[in-house]
């Protein structure tokens, strides 16, 4: 992806460059200390690289990279808090409350499991949806 911005140089400048450069990366609108040359950089224009990986090209590759770092990240969470749900029963002892809380807490962790295993479907369902309202 390439963004093209036009320089334009308000005030005078002293020194051998302005403020822009040109797609070689050479600098332009150069003033002398006379400032002869004010405003010669006008029009010219200014190429930004995309900073991203080569292969995130579009808005869903982007999201499946956040998606797949995510994972890496979240699995970990998702087997800590069914753990953490199992150590509950074991130490509930027949509390009602206890029990009721590690009920709540498995719940919620295989839910968010299933969301979080399941980003890459919703991505593509939302993918695909826009794709044929756009296409």
């Amino acid at each position: 992806m390439v963004i093209a911005v036009n320089v334009a140089s308000a005030q005078q400048q002293t020194g051998s460059t302005a403020g822009g450069f040109d797609t070689t990366g050479s600098a332009v609108g150069t003033s002398d200390t006379t400032g002869s040359q004010a405003g010669t950089n006008i029009g010219k224009s200014v190429v930004l690289e995309n900073p991203l990986d080569s292969s995130i090209s579009s808005i869903p590759a982007f999201f499946q990279a956040i998606i797949d770092i995510l994972l890496v990240f979240a699995i970990p969470f998702v087997v800590f808090f069914i753990i953490y749900a199992g150590f509950l029963y074991v130490t509930a002892r027949g509390n009602v409350e206890t029990i009721s809380k590690a009920h709540r807490a498995l719940l919620y962790a295989l839910i968010g499991g299933l969301l979080i295993l399941g980003a890459n479907v919703i991505l593509d369902i939302i993918t695909g949806t826009v794709s044929e309202i756009t296409g």
